[in-house]
C-alpha cells in the first residue's frame, strides 16, 4: 500500500499547484528536497518517513505540473492568437477527427505568415477545423490561412482548459487550406492508421447503422458515427462505458493473443508478444486516457505474472498507471475519461468482493447452498459487479453530466450479459472482413444480433419516464461524499481477501449447449429475415435527418430508392439502418436533387456501404460543391451509373411503380441551382407523391409551363418549408391533399415560414412536419393511403 499512499500524495501535488500556479518550481522542488532528507534522517520512524515521502512526492507533483506550463514566446504559436490574417504551415500531427461536417486537424506548426510577409519559424500544436472534403491525413503538410484564436472559456464545457490539456493552445476555424504533401509522419503510425480505416471501412461495409457505429465505438474506440440521439440515450441509461474501451477490452486481447503465441513462444515470449500487441493495439484506438491506463495495468500484469512469475497487487498496479501518465501529462489528472476509468477500476478492487460476499450471506438465509450459488452466477457480473463499479463513479458523473440515471442497475442487468458475444463475433467479423468480406458476412449477420439486442434495450430503457433526472450538485457535495465514504469504507473493510469465482453446478454439456445456440442464433437470423421482407405495399419514409431532406423509398417488391441524403453521415446511417434489412447492402436508384451540402452530404459515405445501382442527378459536373465532388468521385470509384434528369421522360420502376420526370430541362439555371433540383411524381396506382428538391419560385413556374402533370396526393415542400417554395400558383396546380416539410427542430433559417403554412391552410392541405413528429411514413397499397411517424417531439 506504500505506492498508493505515493502516488495520492503525487496526485494532491498536481491539483495544488494547478490552484496555487504563483509557486515557482525551485520552491516545490526545496520541499521536496528537504521532506525527502527528513525521510531519510528519521528512517527508523516508520510514521513519519511516510509523512514525508508523502510530502516530498506532493511537492515533487507541483513541481512537473508547474514544469510543463508553456511560455508563450513570439517562438510560440500561441502568441499570435487574434491575428485575423495568418497563414500556418504545418505537419497534422494526430489522427484526424472526422465528423459529419467537418475534420478537427491536430497541427505541429512549423511556420508562420502575418499579412503575406516572410515567414517565422514557430513551434507549438493548433486545433484547426476544416471542411469534410477533401479528407485530410494524417501525415500531410499543410497550408492554413485564416484567423488565429484562442479557444473560448465561457459556458459549463471550459474548451480552453481541455486544449491546453493537450499541448494546444489555439484554434482556427474554417482555414483556406492548401495540403502540400503527404506521407511525412512516423511510418509506425500510418500502418497502424491505415489499417484502423480499413477495418472501419469493413466494419460498415458488413453491418448496417447504427450497428456499425456502436462496433467501431466498441472496438476501434470510434463512436463518431453514433447517432446523437442514440448517443443521449447512453448516457441517459448510464451504459456509455461500453463504448468506451477499456480494461475489458485489453483483458480479452490479452488472452487472445497469449494463447495464440505461446505453444510457439513460450511464457515470457508469449508476454513479450502480447505486449507488443497492446502497445499497437492502444494507437490504433486513439490512446484515449482510459485506454493507455488499461494497457499500462496489462503490460504490468503480464511483467509480474508471466515473466517474473509473482502474483500481481491490483492497487499497485493502478496507481502505478496512474503515477506514469501524469508524469508524462500531469494534465490527464483532469481527463473525464481517466477519472471515470481509475474510479470505476478502484471501486471494484474496494467494493466488489465485500458486495458479492454480503449478497451470498444474505441469500443463504433464504435459499440453499445450491440455489445460491445458481443466484450468484446470475447476479453476480450484472448486478453486483456493477453495483460495485458505480459507487466512486457515480458522483463523477452527477457533477460533471448534472443528471442521475435511475434506470442504470436493470440496464445493466440486463445488456451487460451480451457484451461478450458483442465482443467476439464483432472481432472476429472484423479481422476475417479484413481477408475476405464474403466469407464475413454470415459472421457480420451473427454480430448483428447482440449489437441489435444492445441497442433496443438502450433505446427501450431511455424511453422509460425519469429514466435520467436532472440534479444540480456542486463539486464541494461531490467531495464531500468522497470524504465521508472514504471514512465509512475504512472503518468497515475487513481484509482483503482475493473474490473466488463461482463453479458451475453441473458440468456443462457444451455439446447440447452449441446445438441449442447455433438453433437459437439462425432461428433468430430466419425471424429477423423474414420480419423485413417487402410486405407488397409502397412505402415512403421522410427520414428526420435534421434540416435536409432524405426521402427512402420501397416499392410493393423491395426495390429501393433514395432521394436525396441531408447534412450528416452518421444520421442517414442511423435512419436507413431502421429502414433497410440488416443483410441488404444494395440500394437500386439513389437521386441527388442538387449539390447543396444539406441534401448530399450524407450520400458520400455511403458507398463505402452498399452497392448503388444508378445515381441521377440534375447535371452539374464537379466543381460544384466540394461535398458534391467527393459524391460523383465515389460513384465513378464504385462504376455506379450516372444519368442525367430530363423533363419529360419516365422511369419505370416495378411493379407499377413510375417517376415522372418534370424538372429539369435541358438548360440549367447558371444563378440559382436551387431550381435546377431534380423533380418527379412518383406514382402507384391512385397514389402519386411529388419531389421537387429546392427548387423555388422561378423552378416551379418552369414546371408549371412545361405543363407536364402535377396534381399529387403528398407533395413535400419545395426548399424546407422556405417562403420562396410552395407558390400560391404551384400548390393550386399540385392540390395536395397533404404537405410533409422536411425541416430541422429550431433551425436558424425559420423553416417552415409562416407564410407557407398559411398557404396550406387555405387550401384546406394538412401539415406533416419532420421538426415536430420526427420520421414520416407514408404507406400505400395503391388505393388506400396512412401514415406513421416516431421519433418526433408530439
Amino acid at each position: 500500500m506504500l505506492l498508493v499512499y505515493l502516488v495520492s500524495a503525487w496526485f494532491l501535488g498536481i491539483w495544488l499547484a494547478a490552484r496555487f500556479t504563483a509557486v515557482p518550481v525551485p520552491t516545490w522542488l526545496a520541499i521536496s528536497g528537504l521532506s525527502l532528507m527528513g525521510a531519510l534522517l528519521l528512517r527508523r520512524q516508520q510514521t513519519a518517513v511516510l509523512l514525508l515521502a508523502c510530502l516530498g512526492l506532493l511537492a515533487f507533483g507541483g513541481a512537473r505540473y508547474t514544469a510543463v506550463q508553456p511560455t508563450i514566446t513570439p517562438a510560440h504559436i500561441a502568441y499570435y492568437n487574434g491575428e485575423t490574417a495568418v497563414t500556418l504551415t504545418g505537419i497534422v500531427a494526430g489522427e484526424p477527427d472526422v465528423r459529419d461536417r467537418s475534420i478537427n486537424l491536430r497541427v505541429a506548426v512549423t511556420e508562420i505568415e502575418l499579412g503575406g510577409g516572410t515567414a517565422v519559424p514557430v513551434t507549438g500544436l493548433i486545433q484547426a477545423r476544416v471542411f469534410r472534403f477533401p479528407p485530410i491525413p494524417y501525415g500531410a503538410q499543410v497550408r492554413l490561412s485564416g484567423s488565429l484564436e484562442t479557444p473560448p472559456s465561457d459556458g459549463d464545457f471550459n474548451y480552453k482548459d481541455y486544449l491546453a490539456r493537450h499541448g494546444v493552445h489555439s484554434l482556427m476555424n474554417l482555414p483556406r487550406t492548401t495540403v502540400l504533401a503527404e506521407g511525412q509522419g512516423h511510418p509506425l503510425y500510418h500502418a497502424i492508421y491505415a489499417l484502423k480505416a480499413r477495418a472501419q471501412a469493413t466494419i460498415l461495409q458488413l453491418l448496417p447503422n447504427p450497428q456499425a457505429a456502436l462496433l467501431t465505438g466498441i472496438l476501434l474506440g470510434n463512436d463518431n458515427g453514433l447517432p446523437p440521439d442514440l448517443a443521449a440515450d447512453f448516457r441517459a441509461t448510464g451504459m456509455t462505458h461500453i463504448i468506451a474501451i477499456s480494461g475489458f477490452n485489453i483483458a480479452i486481447l490479452i488472452a487472445i493473443l497469449v494463447s495464440i503465441s505461446e505453444p510457439f513462444l513460450g511464457r515470457r515470449g508469449a508476454a513479450v508478444f502480447a505486449v507488443t500487441g497492446i502497445v499497437l493495439y492502444t494507437i490504433l484506438v486513439g490512446a484515449d486516457a482510459s485506454v493507455v491506463r488499461a494497457a499500462i495495468m496489462g503490460i504490468i500484469y503480464l511483467f509480474t505474472q508471466r515473466w517474473l512469475g509473482r502474483p500481481n497487487f491490483a492497487f499497485a498496479s493502478l496507481f502505478a498507471a496512474g503515477f506514469l501518465m501524469t508524469l508524462v501529462n500531469p494534465f490527464t489528472l483532469w481527463d473525464v475519461g481517466f477519472q471515470l476509468s481509475f474510479m470505476a477500476t478502484l471501486s471494484l478492487m474496494v467494493y466488489a468482493d465485500p458486495f458479492t460476499k454480503w449478497t451470498e450471506r444474505q441469500l443463504q438465509r433464504r435459499l440453499s447452498w445450491q440455489q445460491t450459488r445458481r443466484v450468484m452466477g446470475i447476479v453476480s457480473e450484472a448486478v453486483v459487479i456493477t453495483l460495485a463499479a458505480q459507487v466512486l463513479t457515480l458522483p463523477l458523473m452527477v457533477g460533471y453530466f448534472q443528471q442521475l440515471s435511475l434506470i442504470s442497475l436493470p440496464a445493466n442487468f440486463l445488456i451487460l450479459p451480451a457484451q461478450p458475444a458483442v465482443m467476439t463475433w464483432g472481432g472476429l467479423v472484423t479481422l476475417v472482413g479484413l481477408v475476405s468480406p464474403t466469407l464475413a458476412q454470415p459472421i457480420a449477420w451473427v454480430a448483428w444480433l447482440p449489437l441489435t439486442y444492445t441497442i433496443t434495450l438502450v433505446r427501450l430503457f431511455a424511453a422509460v419516464p425519469y429514466a435520467a433526472v436532472p440534479v444540480n450538485v456542486s463539486w464541494g457535495w461531490v467531495l464531500a461524499f468522497y470524504g465521508l465514504l472514504a471514512v465509512v469504507t475504512y472503518l468497515a473493510r475487513l481484509e482483503p481477501e482475493r473474490r473466488q469465482r463461482l463453479l458451475a453446478d453441473l458440468r456443462p454439456n457444451w455439446g447440447m449447449r452449441a446445438a441449442f445456440g447455433s438453433t437459437a442464433v439462425l432461428a433468430l437470423l430466419v425471424f429477423s429475415w423474414a420480419a423485413s421482407q417487402p410486405d407488397g405495399k409502397l412505402h415512403v419514409a421522410f427520414l428526420d435527418v435534421g434540416q435536409g431532406d432524405a426521402i427512402f423509398i420501397q416499392t410493393p417488391s423491395g426495390r429501393q430508392i433514395l432521394v436525396d441524403g441531408g447534412n450528416d453521415p452518421s444520421v442517414l446511417n442511423d435512419r436507413l439502418g431502421r429502414q433497410m434489412p440488416f443483410w441488404d447492402r444494395h440500394i437500386d436508384l439513389m437521386v441527388a436533387t442538387h449539390p447543396d451540402a444539406d441534401h448530399v452530404s450524407g450520400l458520400v459515405e455511403l458507398y463505402g456501404r452498399y452497392q448503388i445501382g444508378q445515381l441521377i442527378t440534375d447535371g452539374e459536373g464537379m466543381g460544384a460543391s466540394s461535398v458534391y465532388d467527393a459524391l460523383l468521385q465515389a460513384a465513378t470509384a464504385q462504376q455506379t451509373p450516372l444519368h442525367r434528369a430530363m423533363a419529360g421522360e419516365v422511369i419505370e420502376i416495378s411493379d407499377g411503380v413510375r417517376l415522372e420526370m418534370v424538372h429539369p430541362g435541358a438548360e440549367l439555371d447558371v444563378e440559382n441551382r436551387n431550381d435546377n433540383s431534380v423533380s418527379f411524381r412518383l406514382v402507384y396506382g391512385d397514389f402519386s407523391l411529388l419531389l421537387t428538391g429546392d427548387a423555388e419560385e422561378k423552378g416551379e413556374a418552369q414546371m408549371l409551363q412545361k405543363g407536364y402533370p402535377l396534381q399529387s396526393l403528398v407533395f413535400k415542400a419545395g426548399h424546407h418549408g422556405s417562403q420562396t417554395s410552395s407558390t400560391t400558383p404551384f400548390l393550386q396546380a399540385v392540390q395536395p391533399h397533404t404537405l410533409i416539410i422536411s425541416a430541422g427542430a429550431d433551425n436558424r433559417f425559420g423553416h417552415p415560414h409562416l407564410e407557407v403554412l398559411q398557404r396550406a391552410a387555405e387550401m384546406g392541405t394538412a401539415v406533416l412536419r419532420t421538426d415536430e413528429l420526427g420520421t414520416i411514413e407514408v404507406i400505400t397499397d395503391g388505393q388506400l393511403m396512412w401514415w406513421q411517424a416516431w421519433g418526433g417531439n408530439r
